[in-house]
């Protein structure tokens, strides 16, 4: 799902208020996937070197914390 071309629609064409809302909630609910998706990338990707950098305790622990994170910001990871 692109993102701007959701809001370019949004913002260029006459919607019903209805319209308008479940277009600005996909918009919010695909960027805040997307969000969530880049912390998991990122650690992944940085997690050998916190943890040789802190030791594995402190890397395990750091990477949960982001993991949780990205969860509470997923919507698609929400009950």
């Amino acid at each position: 799902m692109n993102i701007e071309a959701i809001l370019i629609g949004l913002l260029s064409t006459a919607h019903t208020p209805e319209q308008a809302e479940h277009a600005a909630r996909t918009v919010l609910r695909q960027h805040a996937h997307q969000l969530a998706e880049q912390i998991r990338e990122d650690t992944r990707a940085s997690l050998t070197r916190v943890t040789a950098t802190n030791g594995a305790d402190w890397g395990r622990t750091w990477a949960q914390g982001r993991e949780r994170a990205a969860d509470l910001i997923d919507p698609e990871v929400q009950p």
